[in-house]
């Protein structure tokens, strides 16, 4: 058995070598960083560039997706073309370069594949813009939130910035819609300002450039919201539809609608307020459609209707004046407040029946029933009487005390009873005159009762004792007219 024997040699040679690292292909470096994803970068194995490149094209990308200015897509593109330069030239830094087909391969088709789908994206935010603009200019605004309801997140990568006119158009379509909204509330209680409220929101879309059809749209609805059914109510809105000035677009349209609606307005209204016996209401606007609107078949019945209101506000006053009258007369106070009763009986030559007031009952009562009465309408003369006083003397009789027929006589002077009386003319509540008139009658009776103890050789006075005949005399020229 023989055993080898090793020995160190001085000189054992060189050392042996580790692996080195693979040599990257600048071509599939730069066709990687073209992805935007850092492909190239992981594929020459710099990781710190790798997760450099996607983060920062996490950024962009968040950035452009919540922003949508176009800035960021040129940040975003000119990302894209640093990361294939740097990747480009740090791939042909290395001292040794190698063709990896591939690699060039995998790395051209993921990145045609991301450009493909940018570019298809960005194709598609287009074809959807076109639509949302096809049913702003029909005036569909549920075509439109359809159409921007279809949007993605892809979409806002591949062309943020566009997809924000859709959304434009569809905050258009929601102030629209307030403003409709608006018009839909004011009109079944006639609110004026939140009408004008709409309408003037109206005004404010319709300045953007393509929202005529969308507003037009809008104001097509509005003839349907009217309270047709409602004159009264109708009619502050025919008036601010008339009295408005015109701007010359779409929102003018409503106006073509006051000939048609209104005269409708007008008599049903004015029905209601004849219904209601608010007869000077009812009269003036009949009388403003026979005259705004002379030919239309409603004017022929307004002209009915105006008479029948004058009729009907004369017979009303003359209720207030029958009504007041007999109130004043019923409480004494007509001869205080004098007023007019139109339909009473005229004042004319001969008898005429009349109403006494005042304190002189005892005596009027006397009067025949012919010239007397207690209801003014069917009375043509007041007669006003105040307290009654004496008047000149009729006669002077001398009397002696019967329990002391020893006593010297005393003297009594009888006198004419005075009532001064104002006459109205009840027709008019005019007075007619002023006077005093004087009631005669029987003097110096046997026996004359005073319950004062006269002196003898005194004077004192009394009436004289009117008889029916003396009281007659008295005011038949009160109510007996030459």
């Amino acid at each position: 058995m023989s055993y080898q024997q090793w020995s160190t040699s001085p000189n054992p040679g060189p050392a042996p070598r580790f692996p080195s690292r693979p040599a990257p292909d600048p071509i599939a470096v730069a066709l990687g960083n073209a992805s935007l994803l850092g492909i190239g970068y992981f594929l020459a194995r710099r990781w710190f560039f790798g997760g450099a490149g996607v983060l920062g094209t996490a950024v962009l990308v968040a950035c452009l997706t919540t922003l949508r200015q176009t800035g960021y897509e040129f940040g975003l593109l000119g990302w894209g073309l640093l990361q294939v330069v740097h990747g480009w030239l740090l791939a042909r830094r290395q001292p040794q370069r190698a063709v990896r087909v591939r690699q060039r391969l995998g790395a051209l088709g993921v990145a045609l594949l991301v450009l493909i789908g940018l570019a298809f994206e960005r194709y598609d935010v287009q074809r959807i813009d076109e639509q949302a603009i096809a049913a702003r200019e029909a005036g569909d605004c549920p075509g439109v939130r359809a159409a921007q309801a279809t949007y993605t997140l892809g979409h806002r990568i591949g062309n943020g910035p566009r997809t924000v006119r859709v959304e434009g158009d569809v905050a258009t379509c929601d102030r629209i819609d307030r403003a409709a909204d608006q018009l839909r509330t004011a009109a079944p209680f006639a609110d004026l300002g939140l009408l004008q409220a709409g309408f003037e929101n109206l005004a404010g879309v319709l300045a953007q450039p393509g929202q005529t059809r969308t507003v037009g749209k809008a104001v097509s609805q509005f003839p349907g919201m009217l309270p047709v059914k409602e004159p009264c109510t109708m009619m502050p809105i025919m008036s601010w539809l008339r009295t408005r000035k015109p701007t010359g677009t779409v929102l003018d349209d409503p106006n073509a609608l006051v000939p048609k609606l209104e005269p409708n307005a007008l008599f049903g209204c004015a029905d209601a307020n004849a219904a209601n016996a608010a007869w000077p209401q009812a009269q003036n606007l009949y009388r403003t459609l026979a005259a705004r609107y002379p030919r239309s078949e409603q004017a022929i019945r307004a002209r009915a209707g105006i008479q029948k209101a004058e009729d009907a506000i004369q017979q009303a006053a003359l209720e207030a004046e029958v009504a007041r009258v007999r109130a004043l007369v019923k409480s004494g106070k007509y001869c205080a407040t004098p007023a007019k009763l139109s339909m009473a009986p005229r004042v004319r030559h001969g008898q005429n029946r009349a109403v006494f007031l005042g304190a002189a009952g005892e005596y009027t009562s006397d009067l025949p029933s012919q010239w007397r009465t207690s209801d003014p309408y069917r009375a043509a003369l007041i007669v006003c009487a105040s307290t009654p006083g004496t008047g000149a003397v009729v006669k002077t009789c001398s009397y002696t005390d019967a329990d002391h027929p020893e006593w010297l006589p005393f003297y009594v002077a009888f006198r004419k009873i005075t009532v001064p009386v104002n006459v109205y003319e009840m027709r008019t509540g005019r007075l007619l005159s002023t006077t005093t008139i004087q009631i005669s009658g029987t003097a110096c009776p046997k026996t004359w009762y005073s319950q004062l103890l006269q002196v003898s050789g005194s004077t004192t006075s009394d009436t004289v004792e009117p008889t029916t005949a003396t009281i007659r005399a008295a005011f038949q020229p009160l109510v007996v007219r030459p």
